[in-house]
């Protein structure tokens, strides 16, 4: 159920951004919001408080962000505080950021190496990414020294494995089911 109400509140957001054409603008007045209620636990604890009055949370918005974010921002975050769905902010944010990176056709990736790819290895693997998915990719370098070598790739659901672990893994598997007659050693 909460998926479904944070799901709600950002698809209406996004529709309204998108006609206003306002998508990146309403994304990163969204992202102050979000540093600001993370940067004030008293003001996070009083939102998620049921016991506060609608009116004190609205005043408490105001301070935070009153002249920080567009009229439709600051009506937006009012009205979800007046249908008493202030806990879900965080929520709501991740589900319209979600969404606008689906209306500008981004995916997120992750890349694991041993080392820090170069920089033309870095644009060369996420063109490919890019090319093969047929979106966007903003790709995200992890250094992950378990890996021995080679590189791991997640995009999406997805996950390609060129690493050194991996393929010492398929070949120690396929070692231990060759039967020792095919090798030519008798028992």
């Amino acid at each position: 159920m909460n998926s479904a109400i944070s799901r709600r509140y950002a698809q209406a957001l996004l529709m309204i951004a998108t006609e206003r054409q306002a998508l990146d603008q309403f994304e990163g007045e969204l992202e102050t919001f979000r540093n600001a209620l993370m940067a004030n636990p008293g003001v996070k604890e009083l939102m998620d408080n049921p016991r506060i009055l609608a009116q004190e949370k609205k005043k408490a918005l105001d301070l935070l962000i009153k002249d920080l974010v567009d009229p439709v921002i600051y009506n937006f975050l009012h009205l979800i505080v007046d249908k008493r769905r202030e806990a879900y902010f965080l929520d709501i944010i991740r589900a319209f950021n979600k969404y606008a990176d689906e209306a500008r056709n981004i995916i997120d990736a992750e890349v694991r190496s041993v080392v820090h790819l170069t920089d033309k290895d870095y644009q060369e693997l996420r063109e490919r990414l890019a090319r093969a998915s047929g979106k966007n990719v903003r790709l995200k370098s992890i250094v992950d020294t378990s890996l021995i070598g080679g590189i791991k790739v997640k995009i999406g659901d997805t996950v390609l494995d060129g690493s050194v672990t991996k393929k010492l893994f398929l070949l120690k598997n396929r070692l231990q089911q060759t039967r020792l007659e095919e090798i030519g050693v008798k028992k």
